[in-house]
């Protein structure tokens, strides 16, 4: 039944005759990132997953605890969410019952007739977006915020940190056959995660002295393969695994989670999501914290971030 299930649903995806027009589309330019105002010591990369986003949160508590505060933040996805609502009010204990207490229904709005493209129609995530942030334009944040999508056309991974924040984040996070694609300056952009699910490269273009990246992605299933969907899902996994160690190689400290079968939009596990974060975090804290005194202190680049400074 459940494979029956599945063919139904592939049917309706893929009947119609209309295509969407990706090749026709003229780019305009995309704003412009204001660079940081104060050199970058310490950069976060956070990486999509989903649900299983909200282990940036417990990441973020646990940096804040130690007083290590982010100059820059780099999010792909969920990680651009979390991300943003962090850069516009930096304080977790503010986003913990906010996130925490998340349902699917207050992000995903799925329905069979949203699009043939996604079958998120999207306004829920675009609401709770509009009510939560107080900034409208990266530039109102008070941490330096980029974000990442994917270009349908061209594959090109897109970095957005300027102009309107909403946009920017619903189309990092528009997972392809999900959500339909986010038409944004003349390009189809898709969720960030297609072509760089963890984007440290983004980061070093701002010469952070110090990088420390989380991966929010799941370990590999235990479970067999029972039908094609199955492998084809085991294959794109693999190929996800793969590619989000290889683009975390060059940062400094890599928080890797170690999920297992919890889905791309499960709300069910919330609480234990946060507290795994919290607790990679900790494990990980000798290592950073080894690394910040070593790099600042040596260059005698100690202080608090910009933002810190402007209350």
């Amino acid at each position: 039944m459940r494979v029956l299930k599945y063919l139904v649903l592939f049917a309706i995806l893929t009947t119609g005759c209309h295509s969407l027009k990706v090749s026709q589309s003229e780019p305009e330019p995309l704003p412009w990132i204001e660079p940081p105002r104060a050199p970058v010591k310490v950069a976060l990369v956070l990486g999509g997953g989903g649900s299983k986003g909200l282990a940036h949160l417990g990441v973020l508590y646990e940096l804040e605890q130690v007083g290590i505060h982010p100059d820059l933040i780099v999010g792909c996805s969920s990680g651009g969410i979390v991300g943003a609502l962090y850069a516009d009010d930096p304080h977790v204990k503010r986003l913990e019952p906010l996130l925490i207490g998340l349902k699917k229904s207050d992000l995903i709005d799925f329905s069979f007739f949203a699009s043939k493209y996604g079958l998120v129609k999207g306004y829920s995530l675009r609401n709770f977006l509009e009510k939560e942030l107080k900034a409208h334009y990266f530039e109102e944040l008070k941490i330096p915020l980029i974000v990442v999508a994917t270009d349908l056309k061209t594959g090109e991974l897109i970095e957005l940190g300027g102009g309107e924040i909403i946009p920017a984040l619903i189309a990092s996070a528009a997972v392809p056959g999900v959500f339909k694609p986010v038409k944004y300056l003349g390009r189809y952009l898709v969720d960030g995660g297609v072509a760089n699910p963890i984007p440290v490269e983004v980061a070093k273009k701002f010469h952070p002295k110090v990088i420390i990246a989380v991966d929010v992605g799941e370990e590999l299933g235990t479970e067999d393969p029972l039908h094609f969907f199955g492998i084809a899902r085991r294959g794109v996994n693999i190929s996800h695994r793969k590619l989000s160690e290889y683009v975390t190689r060059s940062a400094d400290v890599v928080i890797r989670m170690r999920f297992h079968d919890l889905g791309l939009f499960s709300d069910a596990y919330n609480q234990e999501i946060y507290d795994h974060g919290r607790t990679k975090a900790r494990e990980a804290l000798p290592q950073i914290e080894k690394i910040i005194h070593d790099r600042l202190h040596q260059s005698k680049d100690l202080g608090f971030p910009t933002w810190m400074m402007i209350e």
